[in-house]
């Protein structure tokens, strides 16, 4: 018996060969020019068929991910009187080497497949001695290296991200959990690391890349001295999957990287699959019919040009598969329904040449502040905003402050004011829940939510990012100082995830620790409300008719006017104050 491969075979200028579809599942028994899987570019759709009989050992691509020529695509265990076109002999150098050290080359391509017709079959150790077709085959120590592929973690919900940095070349020798790429976003940065020690064999995302998440960053070549039973169907490059009526998942060779903290644990759980690439024609669940959505990349490119939302249109292809004509149709029958409150914002004027008054230096703006800039913009121009300015007496709360950091154990993280302000804001919130919640953009209703992510406003070189402290309402003053602290931290040092950046339920921007008297913090949507907290200043207060030097906190609480009204505000910002005037309420 032989194990083959099966890959992908030149595809001459086509660009963005996607796998569509797979027609074979481990263990099946494929015949010479039976089809294998179904690749798609922009271009045209073409089946590949198998160039010989054997059984399907381990399928390692899975549907919607994006190949190119040589991308090994599946395994087949097949005769070893198979792997030789009649006529044509293997190279010496391939006859030549035998054993578990033996490499694996490309057989030359045979007159009778010319071009791109045939994949490529790759016989492992073809050198090794013949054994009987039933009689079990343990190869101790065979492989002695495998092929490793770092992916780019499932991003949640951000649509996409940029490589900013690469930290490595090919050749590298590189230590488990090191940094090899620095994505950015439109929110975070993220640190891949690498997942095992080993060294650098391909580089597959380059500065300037953008990413969904699922994509092959590094393929590491790691060495391995464990044993392989060929016939307990356990090929050289992965674990056989079962058979599923879903797409196989990656082997073990394939591992996902994950990224990791600075001790060493891993922060998120990855799924065994990639996520699929955009653009790709793996299924998605449809908003309206629940259905899936198949699509081919130049469908789905053609839908992104006319921003059409693929899981509205209905498909008209094979099982429902969209087709150009299906978004062409779609778009042309929206395009004469009437259109309601649409208003075009104002457009920016180009700046004038501002080199003719003296020397100018172009700096590029990081990605989080473009983005920032785009967002703040929208919420601006589409968000009635007003701001209502109060203020609170924190001269007790002070006190009880420095008495409780007085007695923290060396190493403890202060206790900041923020901590005070994130329990009472907690506080106003479940008295007020309308101000935690987000409001429907055709005004039917109201989506209040009954748990408490507070976000907090973070500066960074590279612009503002606002991660989310999780179920706020949980913890005490103490772990909300200390939770805040370490979002800040890994703010600054761009590892915060994007699942820290998602679900914020209101958001605290504090800038007590710079200065200032009030400013005018900008709503973000969905968000209803923003509270901005400038810093503390000593002021003369009446205080049973007796003048006397107290802590004042200038609060502004800006709002959605659409969802909240001026006195609702005021009464928030009433009990906001209370809560921070008097200490005990705190304890509530």
């Amino acid at each position: 018996m032989a194990l083959k491969q099966i890959s992908v075979p030149d595809v001459g200028e086509a660009e963005g060969i996607e796998l569509v579809e797979v027609l074979v599942a481990a263990g099946d028994v494929v015949k010479q020019n039976q089809s294998l899987v179904v690749l798609e570019s922009d271009k045209a759709s073409v089946e590949l068929p198998a160039a010989f009989d054997g059984v399907v050992v381990a399928v390692l691509m899975t549907p919607g991910m994006t190949v190119k020529e040589g991308d090994v695509l599946l395994t087949i265990e097949t005769s070893a009187s198979a792997g030789v076109t009649a006529g044509e002999s293997m190279p010496e150098s391939a006859a030549g080497v035998s054993g578990p050290d033996a490499d694996v080359i490309d057989p030359p391509r045979s007159e009778a497949y010319p071009g791109s017709e045939l994949p490529q079959a790759v016989e492992q150790g073809s050198g090794a001695p013949k054994t009987p077709d039933d009689a079990p085959v343990a190869v101790s120590g065979a492989v002695k290296s495998q092929t490793v592929a770092v992916f780019i973690p499932d991003l949640g919900q951000i649509d996409d991200a940029e490589v900013i940095e690469v930290h490595c070349q090919v050749g590298d020798e590189v230590a488990a959990n090191q940094v090899l790429m620095l994505l950015e976003s439109d929110k975070a940065s993220m640190e891949i690391v690498a997942s095992s020690t080993g060294l650098v064999a391909s580089i597959d995302l380059n500065v300037g890349d953008q990413v969904t998440g699922g994509e092959v960053a590094v393929r590491l070549t790691v060495t391995s001295g464990d044993a392989v039973a060929l016939n307990e169907a356990t090929p050289l490059l992965s674990k056989t999957p079962p058979k599923s009526s879903t797409p196989a998942p990656i082997g073990p060779s394939e591992e996902i990287a994950q990224p990791f903290a600075e001790d060493g644990m891993r922060l998120g759980q990855v799924p065994n699959t990639p996520r699929q690439n955009k653009g790709s024609s793996a299924p998605v669940r449809g908003f309206e019919s629940g259905q899936a959505v198949h699509a081919g990349p130049a469908v789905r490119k053609l839908a992104r040009e006319f921003g059409v939302a693929l899981s509205m249109v209905q498909g008209s292809g094979p099982s429902q598969r969209i087709l150009k004509e299906d978004v062409q149709q779609f778009v042309k029958a929206r395009l004469t329904q009437p259109v309601q409150g649409v208003r075009e914002g104002p457009r920016q004027k180009p700046l004038p040449d501002f080199s003719q008054f003296g020397e100018v230096v172009f700096e590029p703006l990081s990605r989080i502040r473009r983005v920032s800039a785009k967002n703040l913009e929208h919420s601006w121009q589409t968000i009635p905003q007003v701001t209502h300015f109060d203020e609170a007496d924190i001269t007790d709360l002070e006190t009880f402050r420095a008495g409780l950091n007085e007695v923290l154990a060396p190493g403890d993280i202060k206790i900041s004011p923020l901590a005070f302000v994130m329990k009472a804001v907690i506080q106003a919130l479940k008295k007020y829940p309308r101000f935690n919640a987000s409001i429907d953009p055709e005004y039917e209703h109201w989506v209040v939510k009954r748990f408490y992510n507070i976000g907090i406003a973070v500066e960074t070189p590279n612009g503002l990012v606002v991660p989310n402290v999780k179920s706020a309402d949980l913890q005490s003053i103490a772990a909300l100082a200390r939770s805040a602290a370490e979002l800040a931290e890994l703010a600054r040092n761009k590892k915060l995830l994007p699942g820290q950046m998602q679900g914020t339920t209101f958001t605290i921007s504090s800038l007590g620790g710079i200065g200032g008297t009030g400013f005018t913090p900008i709503v973000n949507g969905p968000e209803v409300a923003i509270l901005g907290v400038a810093r503390t200043q000593v002021l003369p207060r009446y205080v049973e008719g007796a003048l006397e030097p107290r802590k004042i906190l200038p609060l502004a609480l800006s709002y959605d006017h659409r969802a909240i009204d001026g006195a609702e505000a005021a009464r928030f910002m009433v009990e906001l104050s209370r809560q921070l005037s008097d200490v005990r309420l705190l304890a509530v």
